[in-house]
């Protein structure tokens, strides 16, 4: 009875469904992750909806007091108290016109600043986005999630010593590696948009701002991220504690040092997105120091998160070609 030939094709395709399909079980990284989020999405939740919040003038710190020479206990005042209570200081007098007329021009500005209700707006959208954006999701969830999938995607088979069997199929290596990255991309993609939509729909109005604007820089730091982490699953032995390892200490570290090394890290061009996708001047999110932090402009950002995954994906395909299959048998 003839049978019909193994076809490259429907073999590449059969490997891309399974993929897609056996990325649907949750390991134990995904199950940390998803907890942190959940965690975080709740103190979100919590702040955006008290008496709290992130405006100027709900939003307390620890100062000393301007009106006290004696040196006490600092007091808690809010962020518009301390603008106000800072005035007096920048209206004395000065002893020439010239000097008048710029002093009053400077505190009627910010007095003005202090009133104006589109500030005041902008201001909390400023703060939701430097701690829930930047410093939980974009710091923290992004590369967990994207580790846990995409590491998942050659690991998972050298767990389950299914390895050897993959790389029977009718498939050269470097295909397999192909068909396994395609399959783990939408997963990788479609949990950090889930993630990203989630954290911002619990900080109300001002998270519903923030995910208009900032999905596309999301978008571009999951295939990214995905794209390394991919890598580092195929070539590791132990994937996810070398991405760790790469998140807490390369990403982070390097990222809070001054200079051009942090250009090195993926995290430096998403940053750079998130810094320069805004609806508006006023509300324009910005490096608190550029001596720490300067962002690329958001084509070289753009060009820079493309290139980078297409330059892993293909030095994954080659490696992956090359090296002794390791199944942990």
């Amino acid at each position: 009875m003839p049978t019909s030939s193994p076809s490259v094709f429907r073999a590449f395709w059969a490997l891309l469904l399974f993929s897609l399909q056996r990325h649907g079980k949750v390991r134990q990284l995904g199950w940390v992750a998803f907890g942190l989020l959940a965690i975080l999405s709740g103190l979100v939740f919590v702040v955006s909806h008290s008496d709290v919040g992130w405006r100027m003038e709900t939003r307390t710190r620890k100062v000393s007091n301007p009106k006290d020479k004696e040196g006490n206990e600092p007091i808690t005042m809010t962020y518009r108290q301390y603008g106000e209570e800072r005035l007096p200081m920048y209206e004395v007098i000065p002893s020439t016109p010239e000097g008048f007329g710029l002093k009053v021009a400077v505190a009627s500005a910010f007095r003005a600043m202090l009133q104006d209700e589109e500030f005041l707006n902008d201001y909390a959208f400023l703060s939701f986005v430097r701690v829930v954006v930047f410093g939980y999701f974009l710091s923290f969830l992004l590369p967990l999630l994207t580790l846990a999938y995409a590491s998942g995607a050659m690991g998972a088979e050298r767990d389950g010593r299914t390895l050897i069997w993959l790389l029977t199929r009718p498939l050269p290596r470097w295909a397999v590696y192909l068909a396994k990255y395609l399959g783990t991309m939408p997963w990788c993609i479609g949990v950090c948009g889930l993630a990203f939509t989630a954290m911002c729909l619990c900080g109300g109005d001002l998270g519903r701002r923030a995910l208009l604007l900032y999905w596309p820089a999301v978008l571009a730091g999951s295939v990214a991220f995905g794209s390394l982490f991919h890598l580092i699953g195929a070539i590791f032995r132990w994937p996810a504690v070398v991405g760790l390892v790469y998140v807490f200490f390369f990403e982070l570290l390097v990222g809070a040092l001054p200079g051009s090394l942090k250009q090195l890290s993926l995290s430096f061009y998403v940053r750079s997105l998130f810094y320069n996708e805004t609806a508006s001047d006023i509300a324009r999110v910005k490096p608190e120091s550029v001596d720490v932090f300067a962002p690329t402009d958001p084509t070289t950002a753009w060009f820079t998160l493309i290139v980078v995954s297409i330059v892993l994906t293909l030095i994954g395909m080659w490696l992956f070609g090359r090296q002794e299959p390791k199944d942990g048998s």
